[in-house]
């Protein structure tokens, strides 16, 4: 197949179908340096055409001869450079959206705000109160969480059986041993968490719902509760407070509320796969896609909404992404089926996740 035809599959989520040709590594190798200033240079290098049809099928132009370009052209971050992200990420203390409702900033306010206000003095106030706070936690998480993948990445890139792409390409980040990945860095997916720990919180203390548990045992250690916050803001200070209490029945609550969380944990460490497959199936919308992915999860077992704080911390990450990236082999691929309820539709892909657990 050439450039165009394979590219089409590229963009139809079919990346078996891309596999199963001869020229597949080639095409994703060239895929990574297509950006127009990339393939420039590398066509300039070798005196060929920018055509990638003709380049995928010219012989004399190797997979290694890709790769040789690639790691010639590839600029990674310094020690002393990621050093200095993980510096300013230290500076956050607080990883609050602002009731901005994580990425859905502009809906949150137009549904809340602009659409249900009509008195002007009414918007004007919400705007130096609610919305700045919302606008301020949107910039402030959003910034932490794109330096702390970037860093992250840096750490795959630097790793010598780790082969980088030189510009951002949709789909592929990296490839291990020839397998292009999209790396994904997240934290165990808390719509997932509340449907696993509902049987046992029902079970234990009467409710499906950790909030719920959460208010009746603040009420009983007589801690007041904020009448200003709700769901999950809500949830957040409801169990930092009962962390801090030091109410017995409010201790042993927090002591068993951790445990069955772990224990889901642990249940999907030993059974990964249905973690990948969770996480591709329950993806956003308008970002869909089925690229082989390489996630990185992050879990403070002990805080479990502090789960945030370990996305900077390299000295705990580094040498376990390290030890990941020497497991992955083109040898022993991890292949995943998942369906998407949307398309109703069954995808194929080569997936890995890589628990960083505290």
């Amino acid at each position: 197949m050439n450039y165009n035809e394979l590219i089409k599959l590229y963009k139809n989520n079919e990346f078996r179908k891309i596999d199963e040709q001869s020229n597949a590594t080639k095409f994703y190798m060239l895929r990574s340096i297509s950006k127009s200033k990339t393939l420039n240079a590398f066509c300039e290098k070798f005196s060929l055409d920018t055509d990638l049809n003709q380049i995928l099928h010219n012989e004399d132009i190797t997979v290694q001869h890709i790769k040789e370009f690639i790691k010639e052209t590839f600029n990674p971050k310094t020690i002393d450079e990621i050093k200095d992200i993980e510096r300013e990420l230290n500076k956050l203390q607080n990883f609050d959206w602002g009731g901005s409702a994580g990425n859905n900033l502009e809906k949150n306010i137009v549904n809340n705000y602009i659409k249900k206000m009509v008195k002007y003095e009414e918007l004007e106030e919400a705007l130096q109160g609610n919305i700045l706070r919302s606008v301020y936690g949107y910039t402030m998480n959003s910034w932490y969480n794109h330096w702390s993948t970037i860093m992250i990445e840096d750490i795959f890139k630097n790793s010598p059986k780790v082969l980088p792409t030189v510009d951002l390409i949709e789909k592929i980040d990296f490839f291990i041993d020839d397998i292009p990945y999209d790396l994904k860095v997240t934290y165990f997916p808390e719509e997932l968490m509340k449907e696993k720990i509902s049987t046992r919180l029902l079970e234990m203390y009467d409710s499906k719902s950790e909030l719920t548990c959460l208010k009746r045992f603040a009420k009983k250690a007589d801690i007041a509760i904020p009448n200003d916050l709700k769901g999950r803001e809500l949830t957040i200070c409801l169990y930092n407070l009962l962390c801090e209490s030091v109410d017995t029945e409010a201790k042993k609550f927090i002591d068993d509320l951790n445990k069955i969380k772990k224990d889901v944990v642990n249940y999907y460490k030993n059974n990964p796969n249905e973690l990948i497959v969770w996480l591709y199936e329950n993806q956003g919308e308008m970002r869909f896609d089925a690229a082989n992915r390489l996630y990185v999860v992050l879990i403070d077992s002990e805080r479990y909404f502090d789960s945030w704080k370990l996305k900077r911390n390299m000295n705990l990450i580094k040498d376990k992404i390290l030890s990941k990236v020497n497991e992955i082999s083109s040898e022993n691929k991890n292949f995943i089926n998942f369906h998407w309820k949307k398309d109703d539709k069954q995808y194929a892909c080569i997936s890995e996740v890589l628990f960083i657990d505290k």
